[in-house]
C-alpha cells in the first residue's frame, strides 16, 4: 500500500467517525450525554495530571441537562411530550372526531 493510499484511508476513517459523532448527538442526545459523563469520570480521576482533569470538568459541563432525568428510567429526551411528568395522569386527553361528511348521490 503507498503512503498516499494510507492518508486517504485515515481522512476518511476521521471523516466518517465525525459523521458517526454528529447522528449520535442529534438523534441520540441521552446516548451522547452518557458517553461525555463515562468521559470525564475516566478524565477525573486523580491518578491523572491535571490538564486532563480539567479537561473532564469541562466535559461535564458539556453534558446535556436532559440526560438521566426524563422518561422515567431510559434517559430520553423528554421533548416529544410522549413520556408526560410524574404528576400528569396517566390516560391521554381524547381527540375530538370530525363530522363526518354527507355522502354524494349520483
Amino acid at each position: 500500500m503507498s503512503a498516499s493510499l494510507a492518508w486517504q484511508y485515515a481522512i476518511v476513517a476521521v471523516l466518517v467517525a465525525a459523521s458517526a459523532f454528529s447522528v449520535l448527538r442529534k438523534y441520540l442526545p441521552s446516548v451522547w450525554g452518557r458517553v461525555l459523563a463515562r468521559t470525564a469520570d475516566l478524565l477525573e480521576s486523580a491518578r491523572l495530571p491535571g490538564v486532563l482533569r480539567r479537561r473532564g470538568a469541562a466535559l461535564r459541563a458539556r453534558i446535556p441537562a436532559s440526560v438521566g432525568g426524563a422518561c422515567a428510567s431510559s434517559g430520553g429526551c423528554s421533548s416529544c411530550g410522549a413520556c408526560g411528568t410524574a404528576g400528569s395522569d396517566p390516560k391521554p386527553a381524547a381527540l375530538p372526531l370530525a363530522e363526518p361528511r354527507p355522502l354524494r348521490r349520483h
